[in-house]
């Protein structure tokens, strides 16, 4: 039987072993996800 690979879909990006998380990965969290946001509007615009 064949093993199918899954893709993980949510994932901890804030966990480094740390109890909490540095304001510097916080924001760079958010600098990534504001930036894929504008990315995907400006694809949704384009085919339109």
């Amino acid at each position: 039987m064949e093993k199918k690979e899954t893709q993980v879909a949510c994932k901890s990006v804030f966990k480094s072993g740390e109890n909490t998380t540095l304001k510097q990965q916080f924001t760079q969290m958010w600098i990534e996800i504001i930036n894929q946001i504008e990315k995907n509007k400006r694809i949704t615009t384009e085919k339109r």
